[in-house]
């Protein structure tokens, strides 16, 4: 049975394949550094969906997003379900944690944003009672030290 719970700092290590998984390489090390202000924070929930050996089956970053122009809202700031799970439930598990830990937190609603080529990510949302609401282009600049 997978069991949701806070993440830990014994998960450090196997977290770094999961971030690989979702597209983003991340080395542990640096999962080490993001996890303790992550985990520092009070207005953000990093949760793991652990398997009865130990082994992750995946993680779902949550956090508070406060704006002057709307209530706050919970964001997801990132789920992978690791590729042996995927279709197994364990997003499921993950998404309704972070509607729990959005309650709890003062949030009415819960949004994320998925890359356009993620359509079975898409669906999935779709059938827990997500909805499309817009589409948008996304900006970064890298600032200079």
């Amino acid at each position: 049975m997978i069991r949701v719970r806070r993440a830990t700092q014994e998960d450090i290590p196997q977290l770094p394949e999961l971030c690989n998984q979702l597209g983003y390489p991340s080395s542990e090390e640096e999962v080490r550094a993001r996890f303790g202000g992550i985990d520092a924070a009070a207005d953000h929930g990093l949760f793991v969906a652990e398997m009865p050996d130990g082994r992750l089956a995946g993680f779902l970053h949550v956090f508070v997003i406060r704006t002057m122009e709307s209530d706050p809202r919970a964001e997801i700031g990132g789920l992978v379900v690791d590729a042996a799970q995927r279709s197994h439930g364990v997003g499921t598990l993950l998404m309704e944690r972070a509607e729990i830990w959005a309650r709890e937190h003062g949030c009415k609603i819960v949004s994320l944003r998925s890359n356009v080529i993620r359509e079975r990510a898409h669906a999935f949302y779709e059938r827990l009672g997500y909805k499309h609401v817009k589409t948008q282009k996304a900006f970064r600049k890298i600032l200079q030290e």
